[in-house]
């Protein structure tokens, strides 16, 4: 099979400023097909491939116009090395690929996160640099061919023995390069993924909660208004929390518009993208502030960092020897809910596990069995 590729211009297309686009031209066994490069250039300025110094900005043209050479090249070669015949269609496919032949594992994670901005929630972008700049300061450049047992083997004596992480934690940094390699695998940048060969183990862990006199306890502490005004509304929103099961992403995005007659709140979950409905029981009611405008915040929410390290405080003052994080709070509502006899479903529902239908009919049953479930609150 005889192919190359070359730079051209193609007039049938004139811009009202006289410039054409620059295109790559396809040739397979003596069918051409020309791809647009979204470089444009007067006619005068261009010669043999390259943009002549005419034009003002021929140096970048010229870095770009490399850049598409090179990418074309790599995939027909790729194509012969594997001794698989190339066609306009599978050559369409890799062109268009953006991150087709990027090396850099690094330089993956950053265009995964950018394509994923707006899908995935803000707190799975952010463990997605957390983890990457965790493997940043092991090997501050990496390149999946790099990616061998040897390399996993030498992670994980790193992470064990100079970050002194647990075993759950390094599970979580291994189960991250396999996710991406996965994704490379799907982009076609890698043939295969090395974690296909490992056996990872879970990750679940314990999970601290409060008991019921533990939660009392802070409960009367923040009534009792003897914190520093930080702590305490720190202390009044994680309550709120232990109350209804709101994530802190939940809470931080909690507007006055999401209570509905002051019984119920209505929300969708960042994390999920689910809708959830939950009854509030009195000690939730009591915590709300009082009315404002709908696209308002509920709670002055601080940043988590600062907010697990006032919670840490918290809990020394109240004599609560765990180590609780915001994150507790969820697990927390689960225990007791489950404690006062909830139904499993019911807290299911509430927690934002399970879809919730948006029918009007569904929706007022709904509102009606878990306002009588939540009434064990009380």
């Amino acid at each position: 099979m005889n192919t190359s590729i070359k730079i051209v211009l193609k007039s049938d297309y004139v811009k009202k400023d006289g410039t054409i686009n620059v295109r790559l031209r396809l040739t397979i066994d003596r069918r051409v097909k020309y791809y647009p490069l979204n470089i444009y250039v007067l006619p005068k300025n261009f010669a043999n491939g390259k943009i002549l110094r005419g034009d003002p900005e021929f140096s970048n043209k010229n870095l770009l116009i490399d850049k598409f050479r090179i990418k074309a090249n790599k995939i027909i070669f790729d194509f012969r090395l594997n001794d698989t015949p190339i066609s306009f269609e599978t050559f369409e496919r890799d062109f268009s690929n953006k991150k087709y032949g990027s090396k850099s594992f690094f330089d993956f994670v950053d265009s995964l996160r950018s394509s994923l901005a707006g899908k995935l929630s803000p707190g799975t972008l952010k463990g997605y640099l957390d983890l990457s700049n965790k493997l940043k300061s092991f090997r501050p450049e990496l390149r999946f061919n790099d990616i061998d047992m040897k390399f996993i083997n030498q992670y994980e004596l790193y992470l064990i023995k100079e970050r002194k992480n647990n075993k759950n934690t390094v599970t979580k940094s291994m189960k991250f390069i396999k996710s991406i390699l996965n994704k490379a695998v799907m982009e076609g940048i890698i043939k295969e993924n090395i974690f296909d060969k490992i056996t990872l183990g879970r990750t679940d862990g314990h999970r601290e909660f409060l008991t019921i006199d533990e939660l009392n306890l802070l409960n009367k502490l923040y009534y009792k208004n003897e914190l520093k005004p930080n702590r305490n509304n720190v202390l009044r929103y994680f309550l709120f929390s232990c109350y209804t099961g709101l994530r802190y992403s939940d809470i931080k995005n909690f507007r006055f518009r999401n209570i509905k007659d002051n019984k119920y709140i209505s929300i969708k979950m960042l994390k999920t993208k689910e809708y959830v409905i939950i009854p509030l029981n009195e000690k939730a009611k009591q915590l709300l502030p009082g009315k404002g405008f709908d696209p308002q915040p509920v709670f002055k929410v601080l940043s988590d960092q600062p907010t697990n390290r006032y919670l840490k405080e918290i809990m020394m003052v109240a004599g609560i020897r765990k180590h609780i994080s915001f994150h507790c709070a969820r697990h927390t509502f689960a225990t007791i809910s489950k404690s006062f006899g909830l139904e499993y479903d019911v807290i299911s529902k509430i927690l934002g596990h399970t879809d919730i239908k948006t029918t009007k009919v569904y929706a007022r049953y709904e509102l009606y069995h878990l306002e009588k479930e939540m009434e064990k609150w009380n």
